[in-house]
């Protein structure tokens, strides 16, 4: 006699095809999100960025407020509101990376089967790569900022990006690199029939 499963706990097998044309579309949906998000939050990043160095900062100099620098203060101001924008910005590019992901790796493997490795692949080197890329732009934004609290601090921030940048290149590499093993071993064994 046959156990019966529990409901919903049963396995169900989705064909490859099924599969790419469910991840294609989720990785639509969430790109049409986080897009328009993504662009509200650069540019309210950069007017404040803009505003910041060229308006606050310049007005401040030589003003102390209860005996503190004044410049010294508004810049660490500056510096939280954006650390917020830019987190906000991260968590949408990590979900619009994941669809670009999602999207490459359909795009890419519609002629194999599209598993869910493959997509996990493809998220992590995008991630990766987008990552760095991202954090990097962010830097410039930031640097002005971390020198006028301490000339020092802007150092130790670049210092630790690039290892972890380091870290991340190596990861999106590794996890490419599996894909290509497997595409050319496909294509090798393809072109010596």
């Amino acid at each position: 006699m046959a156990e019966a499963k529990p409901p919903g706990k049963r396995e169900e097998k989705v064909s490859p095809r099924a599969y790419y044309e469910r991840v294609s579309k989720e990785s639509r949906e969430a790109l049409v999100g986080a897009v328009p998000s993504i662009t509200v939050g650069v540019i309210a990043a950069i007017l404040l960025w803009l505003f910041g160095n060229l308006i606050f900062i310049p007005i401040s100099e030589g003003i102390e407020w209860f005996g503190y620098p004044l410049t010294q203060i508004l810049t660490f101001i500056i510096l939280v509101g954006l650390a917020i924008f830019v987190m906000k910005i991260l968590v949408d590019v990590r979900r619009a990376v994941d669809a670009l992901a999602g999207l490459a790796a359909c795009e890419i493997g519609a002629p194999y089967d599209v598993t869910p490795a493959e997509v996990g692949h493809y998220k992590t080197a995008l991630r990766g790569i987008l990552h760095v890329i991202i954090v990097s732009l962010a830097f410039l934004l930031f640097s002005d900022y971390l020198a006028r609290i301490h000339p020092a601090l802007s150092g130790v921030v670049l210092i630790a990006i690039v290892v972890w940048a380091i870290f991340e290149i190596y990861r999106a590499v590794k996890a490419i690199s599996d894909e290509i093993r497997r595409y050319s071993a496909e294509w090798a064994g393809k072109a010596l029939e």
